[in-house]
């Protein structure tokens, strides 16, 4: 309004109207981008996360169309954006000038820094840290600076402190005297900071926190003390023939040529060692043997290059043949066995494996080093398309949870794994990898199989029903017959006996009108006769 006075106290009233639409369209411009900007952020970081895990738990088809879901919920943050706006734009008071409203604002988004900034030093830096840094500097600006904002000066809260304390005025807390905006950023980072400290100390970071980490923050434990103080004559050459017997000739010349490309050198076998390749040495022999052994094997061939130091030179001589004896009897026995076998560090680097391990997964030279990450593995193989590109950190997961068995499916080769890990002392895991492949194959076979003699059986059922049928028609049909053989029988019966029996009859009047003589012997004799017929 200042702006718009000028002109017209000078009578220009077109430079006025103006001033007007150009502020105007310019306020309008800032309100329309900033909405659109707030409801992007909140559809896709707060709201739209949500409804994702709830479908996935309710199992809703993938297929649904989510677009007119989206565009609501950008509506709606839009819409109640404006609203809280409009609500600050009535409570606020009229003092309160549009350059300490932005002071304010950035007061607000410096709530991030604690967590960015210490997520960026700090290996230790946790989600839960950042978390309650975020909540708890966000209340104290609130305190600080949106509610003298929105209050008037002569509130009670605002010149007696929180329940009447004075220590909790809010532009005076614990007695603090200084310009309201220094003092609202001061206590609100200062809280931030702290719990972001004690949440990420309150529980150890998990396995995909600490591979951010370790991208951000690379461990570097530091050479040893000791190391500072000598100037020794000892060689690149010195340290890869120590190193070599741990790890394998060839195992040693690969690390020292990735650490060559890392730090863009050249390292020469009879130069000195640098302080870098004596760090460097240290650490990768710390992967193989421990830190502790690692410090006693390059203290001791420091000093068998003092000439003073005879004994210095045996007891190195001797702890080296006694531990390159027991890691090649390790390592022996590890590549004997059919199972794939890898051990990670607690910033899932690869310290130790077998070549079933590699033979398994197909893996080049360089997968195959001390101080390899999981991730990476990992990303090689999804590159490759064994594994599905968006299953990494799921894959990490199941690998850092210690649950049962589970299975994966290498989809260039075909080959079928069976994963299991255990936790190590450290924090680190142990992995085993079987080849299941055949088992699986045979499975499926003997799934066949049982489908096929189903179908076999099934047949045959069929079939011996149609033959039970086919007997029990026959056997119908022989009864059939042999009832029509009866009939014909006893109707055939009927007119053979019947002469018979009139035979008979004239037999008996016979014999009783002849008498005993000739004519009536022979009648007994064709009687006899006709009873034999009968039976």
């Amino acid at each position: 309004l200042y702006v718009l006075s000028l002109p017209l106290f000078s009578g220009h009233d077109v430079l006025a109207m103006a001033a007007f639409i150009g502020g105007l369209s310019a306020a309008t411009a800032m309100v329309i981008v900033e909405s659109v900007a707030l409801s992007i952020m909140i559809s896709n970081d707060l709201v739209i996360p949500l409804f994702v895990r709830r479908l996935l738990k309710t199992s809703t088809s993938e297929t649904e169309d989510w677009s007119t879901l989206i565009l609501n919920v950008r509506r709606g943050a839009i819409f109640i954006l404006l609203f809280i706006a409009f609500l600050y734009y009535r409570e606020s008071t009229n003092s309160a000038r549009l350059s300490s409203i932005g002071l304010m604002s950035f007061a607000a988004i410096a709530q991030f820094a604690p967590a960015l900034i210490g997520g960026l030093i700090w290996r230790g830096a946790n989600g839960r840290g950042a978390a309650l840094g975020m909540v708890a500097g966000i209340l104290v600006w609130g305190y600080t600076l949106l509610l003298p904002s929105l209050a008037a000066a002569d509130t009670g809260i605002i010149v007696h402190g929180l329940f009447g304390f004075e220590a909790l005025r809010p532009q005076a807390l614990f007695g603090t005297v200084a310009e309201p905006l220094n003092h609202g950023v001061l206590w609100s980072l200062s809280i931030n900071a702290v719990f972001f400290v004690l949440g990420s100390l309150s529980r150890a970071s998990v396995p995909l926190e600490r591979i951010q980490a370790s991208i951000f923050v690379p461990r570097d434990a530091g050479p040893m003390p000791s190391l500072r103080r000598f100037r020794t004559a000892i060689t690149v050459n010195d340290l890869k023939d120590t190193i070599g017997r741990y790890l394998g000739v060839e195992r040693t010349e690969r690390s020292f040529q990735s650490f060559e490309k890392t730090n863009g050198t050249s390292l020469h076998g009879n130069e000195q060692a640098s302080m870098d390749v004596i760090r460097f040495s240290e650490q990768l022999l710390a992967s193989a043997v421990g830190s502790s052994s690692a410090r006693l094997i390059l203290s001791l061939l420091f000093r068998r290059h003092d000439r003073e130091s005879r004994d210095a030179f045996r007891l190195l001589d001797d702890a080296t043949e006694a531990l390159q004896h027991n890691r090649d009897l390790l390592q022996i026995a590890l590549d004997q066995m059919e199972q794939g076998i890898t051990v990670f560090d607690r910033d899932f680097r690869l310290i130790c494996w077998n070549r079933q391990y590699r033979a398994l997964f197909d893996l080049p030279d360089e997968m195959g080093q001390v101080g390899v990450s999981l991730d990476r593995i990992l990303r090689h193989l999804a590159e490759r398309g064994d594994i599905p590109a968006d299953q990494r950190v799921a894959m990490l997961n199941r690998l850092t949870s210690f649950v049962s068995p589970w299975q994966m499916e290498l989809k260039t080769s075909g080959r079928i794994l069976e994963l299991r890990s255990n936790p190590m002392p450290d924090g680190g895991i142990v992995a085993t990898y079987a080849d299941i492949s055949g088992r699986v194959e045979q499975d499926l076979a003997l799934k066949r199989a049982n489908e096929s003699l189903e179908q076999r059986v099934k047949t045959r059922t069929i079939e011996l029903t149609r033959v039970n049928e086919e007997l029990a028609q026959a056997q119908m049909l022989a009864e059939e017959a042999n009832l029509g053989k009866t009939r014909f029988l006893a109707a055939a019966g009927h007119d053979i006996l019947q002469p018979l029996n009139a035979a008979r009859l004239y037999c008996s009047s016979l014999i009783e009108k002849a008498g005993k003589g000739p004519a009536g012997k022979a009648a007994v004799n064709i009687e006899s006769s006709l009873e034999s017929v009968e039976t």
